[in-house]
């Protein structure tokens, strides 16, 4: 199946320290299954009263980059707390940290009738501590290639009608070209929109918000893809997803 995607584009330069985007040595991906503590260092998991809402990346130790729908109901930062270094959506580890959320900056051309630009930027109250296990994500300077891997991951929902993940899910997803989603879906802007095919069932639940590819052997973050996958009897659900096939689909619970 072919999921529609929507690229929000970055506002930030492409790296913020020559540490950004590395993985842990020990980190490998496993279509559809739980991924390896801390092998995404910088996901995050944004919160509203302790409950896990939606994902997104740490782009500097103390900026988030998520989806501008996650925060659209409510544009107080006061009312969001974000998580570093976590792995299960109920859990805690031993590098785990919170943050308040002391800015909030949505796309200005955002809207929630045609969800282009979904991008948003949250400060926190200070640094995450970084390591090998809490990173930030590198923001590249080009275009996704059609032959980069693609990665999605989140706490959404691996199947219908299933519960949420305790444990932070993970897939691969190839992107397709343009031609081919209009074949599918008709409007595509492709200064606006990225498509990606799915090779197995789609996540539908946790509205990640973080676009990864990987660029000469680094993880980069390259937007935010709002995902738009035909399920069941064609009703649209929207998913959100790691530019990376690792499960980024949310039920924002709106």
């Amino acid at each position: 199946m072919i999921s529609f995607i929507l690229l929000a584009l970055a506002i930030f330069e492409p790296s913020f320290s020559e540490g950004c985007g590395m993985r842990p040595p020990f980190a490998r991906v496993v279509n559809g299954q739980d991924a390896s503590p801390h092998s995404w260092p910088w996901q995050i998991s944004l919160r509203v009263r302790g409950r896990h809402i939606c994902g997104g990346s740490l782009i500097r130790p103390d900026w988030i980059l998520t989806a501008a729908h996650c925060v659209d109901r409510n544009p107080n930062p006061s009312g969001y707390t974000v998580v570093v270094g976590g792995h299960r959506r109920t859990g805690t580890t031993s590098v785990q940290q919170t943050f308040r959320v002391i800015a909030l900056h949505k796309h200005s051309g955002f809207t929630m009738q045609n969800l282009k630009h979904d991008i948003a930027v949250l400060q926190l109250e200070r640094n995450a501590d970084l390591s090998d296990k809490v990173a930030t994500v590198c923001i590249p300077d080009q275009a996704a290639d059609l032959n980069s891997k693609c990665y999605i991951t989140g706490w959404g929902l691996t199947r219908g009608g299933g519960s949420l993940p305790d444990i932070l899910q993970q897939a691969k997803l190839p992107l397709v070209s343009h031609s081919d989603c209009r074949k599918k879906y008709g409007i595509v802007d492709s200064s606006a929109h990225l498509c990606a095919g799915e090779g197995r069932s789609g996540a539908s639940g946790d509205v990640m918000a973080t676009a990864v590819v990987r660029l000469f052997a680094r993880w980069e973050a390259s937007g935010i893809y709002m995902v738009l996958s035909a399920l069941g009897s064609g009703i649209v659900q929207q998913l959100t997803l790691q530019c990376s096939r690792g499960l980024q689909v949310t039920g924002l619970g709106y």
